[in-house]
């Protein structure tokens, strides 16, 4: 059986290591080419991977594993990560029948949405712990191309991951048939 967590621990741990090879090009890389004030939010691209194609009983799990390993990274918490990414992942979850990835135009427009759901969670947890709204203000001029250019990588990354963890459709986000 598939959702047997053995089963997930390899397609995870290779994910792992995807995530850890795109934080250090958006940390290190970036910042050596000019780009100081962007933060690419791969871990946030991965987890909306997880909660549209991966079925497991395990997703908060590998959401908490991820957010972690996006920690030794970032000095942003990781908690709050991981409760957005388990809350987006339940609505994907509650939404999953009308989601289909026919196209890579569907898959930018999914993920460009359901990070604006993820940047408003966000948001609202900062706002009840600083009651400051100028640093959400700041943050969101800030998530904007980056949210963009996450939603332009989804299709690639998507059919990637889609490989890694054995997920098959009809139809592939690029279009062509699998």
């Amino acid at each position: 059986m598939k959702n047997e967590i053995k089963h997930q621990l390899i397609p995870l741990g290779l994910t792992i290591i995807i995530l850890v090879l795109f934080e250090v090009v958006s940390t290190a890389v970036f910042p050596a080419l000019g780009v100081k004030n962007y933060r690419l939010p791969f871990n946030i691209l991965i987890v909306l991977y997880l909660g549209f194609k991966v079925e497991s009983p395990f997703i908060a799990i590998h959401i908490i594993v991820l957010q972690y390993f996006h920690s030794l990274f970032s000095i942003e918490g990781w908690e709050m990560g991981t409760i957005s990414g388990i809350l987006i992942c339940m609505i994907i979850g509650y939404l999953k029948e009308l989601l289909h990835f026919s196209s890579a135009f569907i898959t930018i427009l999914l993920t460009q949405l359901f990070q604006v759901f993820w940047f408003i969670i966000l948001a609202a947890m900062l706002y009840m712990k600083m009651t400051d709204f100028s640093l959400i203000l700041d943050k969101f001029y800030r998530f904007i191309p980056e949210s963009i250019f996450i939603s332009l990588c989804a299709p690639v990354v998507f059919l990637i991951l889609d490989r890694l963890w054995g997920v098959s459709s009809k139809e592939g986000m690029l279009g062509e048939e699998v």
